[in-house]
């Protein structure tokens, strides 16, 4: 057998097929176990590009290919012993990329660069499916067809791409699509699509590699087959780490058995074994831990596959010796574990430490890591409640998390060249960014009162931030309370309130006003508290008279101790309004920090910002009016909102399509300074309005 390792473009470059013997199974993949964590990879990867960062081949596995008859001067086939799956999912991932380079108008160049690595272009071939790359078993043929022509994208809604009968290619293809679509939509608004593009061909043409193990005639195609595929348990990339470290000990001349007892023991018990969620996959502890690690040393990001590549690199370049190194890696070790423990103490900064965890940050980890090994919990406190604060109040207005990796990384950067943890605070406030910056206490107000956070953060997220509120709303005179059991969660006015909760004046015309009204606002924080599992449901839909003597009875809660006589959606508005008060001294925001948009104006750009190409003209050139689009866009935001330009430009108003005009033409008005009620945030990058009367 011959193998050799090979990027996409030496896989898919040259005119061959390689085809699925037909009682291979069919395609399995999925998205949580297979799909998300490759798109993962290859955003990663592509960020890297664009930042002039180094960034090593990313190993997808190993693929065996036999030798196939062929007439004479037919196009080279082989057929697929092992590997259909990755080579399957490669093909989709392509064509999903190809697809919405086409749809962008992105420079031709990259549509055909990814045209080459997805159809074969032999004119002497008779054979009508030799221009597919890879040609799956029967099964999955016809569903291939329709993503590699390119047919799907056109006969498929694109609200709604893939339903429970569709096949696992099909549904293959709209993930990587609607990721793509994602990615791309992120980077026009920053006029750097055709940059991206190019930065995301290289990445899939040379940054991605396989072994090709190609069989010989004499080869046994079926034990090779049986014993890559053997049931045995899998090296992980800690098993590598540690026979590195041991082998290098050993050419060293150091005591390996003491080593081993005195350190590299503590990370051999079944805690470190344990698998642990990593996102969307389960990973053994210690691996987990040896990828913050690297990053917290190294200040760059560490993908799963090149954990044992990284750590090998930092082992080489480590300005400290093997034993030392291996003693600060023990060291680490108890700080991580401590920082990741379930139960933490109930300090502030444990209570931080558990809200990390109901997060699922693991982003921030090696930040922390740094901090806690760096500095006593007195020097550290302001830098962990700023990082408490900005997860928090970003996590309740639900905006992105997708910067947070490269976010954190410019963070521990600073913090290692600057050894100072004051710093944290002022560079987060300088985060202007929508997919970055530090919501302000009108946010969180405009937040409580206005959207259904019962529906949009788990059970986990609300409960702790009622939690938090109920402690924060304890004064000097109040009993702290002990709970040895888990509140649930209640809406006062009930979610089923027609019974018991008429509307006001019954039947008339305003009623459906009325009702739309209080459904919107049945399921914000004003609305909701914590109750024990024993008095919830007795209470749960009863009138209000009845369900406030019965939570006044029994509830010591300072979240129900204040409770009104009369609750209707007046009542739900103020208690926001109280609630937000003490979220703002929960989790305290320093004043400052460069212009940034308000929640409530990037929600509302959101819903406008188009999917594909700008619509087709279809107001009057005579109707055009920029000052007119411009106050429009603000329509419906309150006082003191800010929108960028490009936010601006994406809203549809009875002048301009979305996207329809253009950003020169919003800055130069905004710069005459002549729309009424809207203002030029001074010094504002990028050029921002607010809304001033």
């Amino acid at each position: 057998m011959e193998a050799k390792s090979m990027t996409l473009r030496d896989l898919f470059g040259p005119d061959r097929r390689l085809v699925v013997p037909v009682f291979q199974r069919p395609y399995v993949w999925t998205e949580d176990r297979n799909w998300r964590p490759l798109w993962e990879d290859v955003t990663a990867l592509v960020h890297r590009r664009m930042a002039d960062e180094e960034a090593h081949p990313h190993f997808l596995g190993a693929v065996v290919l036999d030798q196939m008859l062929t007439p004479t001067g037919s196009m080279p086939a082989r057929q697929v012993i092992d590997g259909q799956q990755r080579l399957t999912t490669l093909q989709v991932l392509l064509a999903s990329v190809r697809d919405v380079a086409r749809e962008l108008d992105v420079q031709d160049r990259y549509v055909r660069a990814l045209v080459k690595l997805t159809a074969n272009d032999d004119d002497m071939t008779d054979d009508p499916h030799a221009a597919y790359k890879v040609w799956p078993t029967n099964i999955d043929r016809a569903s291939f067809r329709t993503v590699m022509d390119g047919r799907l994208r056109r006969a498929v809604d694109v609200a709604a791409p893939a339903g429970p009968g569709a096949s696992a290619i099909v549904q293959a293809y709209w993930f990587f699509r609607d990721r793509t679509v994602e990615w791309a939509q992120e980077l026009n608004y920053e006029n750097r699509l055709d940059e991206c593009f190019d930065a995301m061909v290289r990445v899939l043409r040379d940054k991605f590699e396989l072994v090709v193990i190609d069989l010989k005639p004499q080869d046994n195609a079926q034990v090779i087959f049986e014993a890559l595929n053997d049931r045995g348990t899998p090296l992980q990339a800690s098993d590598l780490v540690k026979n590195l470290v041991f082998q290098k000990a050993a050419d060293q001349g150091f005591p390996v058995e003491e080593l081993y007892r005195d350190l590299w023991a503590q990370l051999e018990t079944p805690d470190w074994r344990k698998e642990v969620r990593q996102g969307r996959l389960k990973r053994p502890r210690l691996d987990v831990f040896l990828m913050q690690y690297l990053t917290c040393e190294l200040a760059e990001e560490v993908l799963a596959p090149e954990l044992f590549l990284t750590f090998r690199r930092h082992v080489g370049d480590a300005e400290i010796g093997l034993v030392a190194l291996m003693r600060r890696l023990v060291e680490r070790a108890g700080a991580y574990r401590r920082l990741t423990a379930e139960e933490q103490p109930a300090t502030l900064e444990g209570r931080f430490l558990r809200t990390v965890g109901v997060l699922d940050a693991n982003t921030v980890v090696p930040v922390l890591l740094w901090l806690v090994t760096r500095f006593d919990e007195g020097d550290r406190a302001d830098a962990m409640a700023a990082l408490d604060s900005y997860l928090v109040r970003r996590t309740v207005c639900r905006l992105t998390t997708k910067n947070y990796n490269r976010l954190f990384l410019e963070l521990l950067k600073e913090l290692k060249a600057k050894d100072d943890p004051a710093l944290v605070a002022d560079f987060l406030l300088r985060q202007d960014a929508d997919s970055g910056f530090w919501p302000r206490d009108h946010d969180i107000r405009y937040v409580f009162r206005s959207q259904p956070l019962y529906k949009q953060l788990t059970r986990a997220r609300l409960r702790l931030l009622l939690a938090e509120l109920e402690d924060t709303l304890y004064s000097g005179k109040t009993e702290r309370l002990v709970h040895d059991g888990e509140l649930t969660i209640e809406h006062l006015l009930p979610q089923t309130w027609e019974e018991h909760w008429p509307l006001p004046n019954g039947g008339d015309h305003g009623s459906i006003e009325a009702h739309e009204r209080r459904q919107s606002l049945l399921h914000t924080v004003g609305n909701l508290t914590l109750l024990t599992r024993r008095l919830n449901p007795s209470v749960s839909n009863s009138p209000w008279e009845h369900k406030r003597t019965q939570i006044l009875s029994h509830s010591a809660l300072s979240l129900n101790r204040s409770l009104p006589a009369q609750w209707d959606e007046e009542a739900i508005l103020a208690r926001a309004d109280h609630l937000s008060e003490a979220f703002s001294r929960r989790w305290q925001r320093p004043e400052g920090g460069v212009p940034a948009s308000s929640v409530a104006g990037l929600q509302a750009a959101r819903q406008t910002i188009p999917v594909g190409r700008p619509a087709t003209v279809k107001v009057p050139q005579a109707r055009r009016d920029v000052a007119r689009h411009m106050r429009e866009a603000f329509s419906g935001l309150p006082v003191g909102s800010t929108l960028t330009v490009s936010q601006i430009v994406a809203f549809r108003t009875s002048q301009y399509e979305a996207g329809e005009i253009s950003a020169g033409a919003v800055a130069a008005r905004l710069r005459a300074d002549n729309v009424p009620g809207i203002r030029a945030v001074p010094r504002s990058s990028p050029l921002s309005a607010r809304k001033i009367s």
